[in-house]
């Protein structure tokens, strides 16, 4: 069975992000799964996302994902395959091609596609302790020095599988979406004054199983219309608004 993680820390997202993503994966998993949400606020949550609460360690956001690799963290079972999705991520088609990789990590690619984006990852539970260790020992220089868990991910573990983008996509730099007229600096604030200056047309929807929704905007942002410089997305109403 395999085991889906979703991390849900502090007020960026709301419970209704976690209850979304529930929905999309039963919708494109095509096997029994099991559901779980790393959390310090399990409030507001479906009776279906079973709740792991997060321990006060000092750290911020995405620096909690290199638990899901701490060995006897999660209750699961030695070599239990585990699927990590991030809240802000549609998922468009079936899953199945992302969790039978023979690899012992995939993940998705970030701005590059020999970089690393830790939005999509899928692993065998207890065989990368050596990620949160080596963090662990080391987690102030590093949360100084490195901007994410990923680039961390991806200085110890360079081996991983990234996955290609007819898998995982990303909204702002594979499907066209942004305006080719951005102004600069000042095109946000020219957008807010003068409306008639926002993207026209639709982003595409993309054959991927999975598409990325890093930093903004947000999927809700672009459902109903366009978000600064980036273009509607009508089809996120289809996929992720349940």
């Amino acid at each position: 069975m395999v085991k889906v993680v979703c991390l849900k820390w502090g007020e960026k997202y709301a419970a209704s992000y976690v209850n979304k993503l529930y929905k999309m994966v039963e919708s494109h998993i095509g096997c029994q799964f099991e559901f779980y949400c790393l959390t310090e606020a399990p409030s507001g949550l479906r009776n279906e996302v079973r709740t792991i609460e997060l321990p006060n360690l000092g750290l911020q956001g995405w620096w909690y994902k290199l638990l899901l690799f701490k060995d006897g963290f999660l209750p699961f079972s030695e070599n239990d395959l585990v699927l990590y999705l991030d809240l802000d991520v549609v998922i468009l088609n079936d899953l199945s091609p992302i969790l039978f990789y023979d690899e012992r990590l995939v993940i998705s690619s970030d701005d590059s596609i020999d970089r690393m984006n830790s939005s999509v990852m899928c692993f065998k539970y207890n065989t990368l302790n050596f990620l949160w260790e080596s963090f662990w020992e080391q987690s102030d220089y590093i949360v100084q020095h490195f901007h994410g868990d990923q680039d961390w991910i991806e200085r110890i573990m360079p081996s991983a599988k990234i996955l290609p983008k007819d898998l995982v996509c990303s909204f702002k730099i594979d499907l066209n979406s942004k305006t080719k007229w951005s102004f600069g600096s000042w095109g946000r604030f020219l957008r807010v004054l003068f409306p008639i200056l926002l993207p026209k047309g639709h982003v595409e929807r993309p054959s991927s199983a999975i598409v990325l929704f890093h930093g903004l905007p947000n999927p809700e942002d672009v459902m109903n219309g366009p978000y600064d410089k980036y273009k509607e997305a009508p089809w996120v109403k289809d996929c992720w608004f349940k």
